[in-house]
């Protein structure tokens, strides 16, 4: 009965908007003869819209009137712009050569959330002049970075509780940032650390309860990676929950999962520990993106961790860890990676330096532990190889149970047998992530970053495809092709509920007013191109995408505008 009503009211606006393009006025763009999808969750309707420079200025039977661009969207839909709330696009929109976000606008995103894990922080205003000044194709909503923000108030010294008025500064400065027009709160709180100057175990939960309470000021919002996402994934929920109740603020918990396969089958606790809280008041809600693996992308040489007794192959080790770029898995000296590859393969074929490696390895160490003395085998799962092609796809685990194997000799026989295999971490089970993507409050993310505009006939790239095709593989994968959301709820988890947490008042929906940014794809054709192997391929299927009521992509083809804005949170 509810969305009856709601569907009832959303035809009484449209009926009226169609009337109120005052003075006759001819429409910037008119997109006709699209199945609307609204973002709310309410049923398509045919209908038209009209833009007026950067709004939606008419919904409704439009074909009488006058545009200076028209758009014949027969045969498609029509949806709010995609709002993706994690994203580390930071440094990329920063950058005039990346600050497009093509592979972003390409499946349909207008609006980033970038500051993802509190590792970037803004002045909002600044930053506005500085990625306003280039031009940037998607719009872009501020954060305060809790873990920036705590690494400059200690000045560094972060392994220990705040004083009392480090704490005051804290809070001072989120208060600042909340006045300038930042959102929200973004933390990493990893407990290992593993964050790059982190939050990590020594912000305590009361700390960080302290630190979000001015947020609540100002409407904004906490959104956080969890401490934990694997043994102590319950708890790590509770205390999400335990930070919305003490400052009333909304929480967003980044990129839900369950982690290693020991846990699995675990989220549905996760769900009824959130649905709990739901229903009892609390606003707790969770984004996630749709893939089985997380990051890090590298070789599976990366697994193994070299004692500094080792002392050759340890220098190699560490001048690894230099050139390697973790965002994209690239070593950037190919004679390097050769050298430290041979030397690798020489110590794992010595019955006695392999088990220095092997100890090493599984040694908990207080400082840089292991991924693997961390996580265990079930973390790890292979995705791109050429001559072990049918390993794709298994884990690291599951090898050593098939081979009656310890872990440690399965992953030394692949090195001496094809050093360049591609793992990936953060491993979940298809069960797990698939009840997460259907629960109501849960919306669709990337965790991706943005990349320079590149020559598609360039060698490929292995990494991740998350940030090429999370939108995409919702929409082929998990609506068409498996049906296990249908497509209004889809584009209610792209947009208007994203928009709803972040507290954006006039985006989201489909609604005459609205910011115009506006979708139009055949739901039938959009396509995930990215590839672990070739991660570097734009989606495809996505016909127009207008930002700010300006198109930036037409047919299917970046047109080269870059009509996207720093939004600023306007004050209660």
């Amino acid at each position: 009965m509810r969305k009856f009503f709601n569907y009832i009211i959303v035809v009484c606006v449209l009926s009226h908007s169609a009337n109120a393009q005052e003075g006759n006025e001819p429409f910037d763009v008119l997109i006709l003869n699209g199945r609307i999808i609204d973002g709310t969750g309410n049923p398509w309707i045919y209908s038209d819209v009209g833009i007026i420079g950067d709004r939606i200025a008419a919904v409704g039977r439009l074909t009488d009137q006058s545009a200076v661009r028209v758009i014949d969207a027969q045969g498609m839909v029509v949806t709010p712009g995609f709002i993706d709330v994690h994203t580390h696009s930071d440094n990329t929109l920063a950058d005039s050569e990346a600050s497009a976000n093509l592979q972003y606008l390409l499946q349909g995103v207008t609006t980033v959330r970038p500051g993802a894990d509190g590792l970037t922080n803004h002045d909002p205003s600044e930053t506005k002049r500085q990625w306003e000044g280039h031009g940037i194709g998607t719009n872009a909503a501020l954060t305060v970075g809790y873990n920036v923000l705590r690494r400059d108030v200690m000045q560094g010294d972060v392994h220990r509780s705040l004083t009392k008025n480090e704490l005051q500064e804290m809070q001072a400065q989120v208060r600042t940032a909340m006045e300038k027009g930042a959102w929200g709160v973004s933390a990493g709180m990893e407990e290992d650390g593993a964050v790059a100057d982190g939050v990590d175990i020594y912000a305590t939960p009361e700390e960080i309860i302290e630190v979000v309470r001015p947020v609540a000021e100002f409407g904004g919002f906490f959104m956080a990676h969890m401490r934990n996402e694997a043994d102590s994934v319950l708890a790590s929920v509770e205390e999400m929950i335990q930070v919305s109740e003490a400052t009333s603020v909304p929480v967003n918990v980044t990129h839900i999962k369950v982690t290693g396969d020991s846990n699995w089958g675990l989220m549905p606790t996760v769900i009824s520990l959130i649905e709990n809280a739901r229903n009892r008041g609390v606003q707790i809600t969770a984004d996630q993106y749709p893939w089985l693996q997380g990051m890090p992308i590298d070789f599976i040489t990366a697994l193994v961790d070299v004692p500094p007794q080792m002392e050759k192959l340890y220098t190699l080790t560490q001048e690894s860890l230099r050139l390697n770029d973790p965002a994209n898995a690239k070593i950037s000296d190919p004679a390097h990676r050769k050298r430290y590859t041979a030397a690798l393969q020489q110590a794992l074929s010595d019955e006695t330096q392999r088990n220095q490696l092997r100890n090493w390895t599984y040694k908990l160490k207080q400082d840089e532990m292991s991924p693997v003395a961390r996580w265990g085998w079930g973390d790890f799962r292979i995705m791109v190889a050429v001559k072990n092609a049918q390993l794709v796809g298994k884990g690291l685990a599951e090898l050593a149970e098939e081979q009656g194997s310890d872990g440690f000799d399965v992953l030394a026989d692949l090195i001496l047998d094809e050093p360049d295999i591609l793992f990936a971490s953060a491993s979940q089970s298809p069960q797990d992530m698939r009840h997460a993507l259907i629960q109501e409050w849960v919306m669709i993310s990337s965790d991706g970053t943005s990349q320079p505009l590149f020559d598609p006939d360039a060698e490929p790239v292995r990494d991740h495809p998350r940030s090429f095709a999370s939108n995409a593989v919702v929409l082929r994968r998990f609506v068409r092709e498996e049906k296990l959301i249908t497509l209004v709820d889809a584009i209610r988890k792209m947009t208007s509920l994203p928009a709803q947490f972040l507290g954006m008042k006039d985006r989201g929906i489909l609604r005459q007013g609205f910011a115009a940014d506006l979708v139009i794809f055949d739901p039938d054709k959009v396509r995930d191109e990215a590839t672990y192997s070739d991660a570097y391929r734009h989606a495809t299927g996505i016909s127009f995408v207008i930002v700010n009521g300006q198109p930036s992509v037409e047919d299917g083809e970046f047109n080269g505008n870059r009509a996207g804005k720093v939004l600023l949170k306007a004050h209660r």
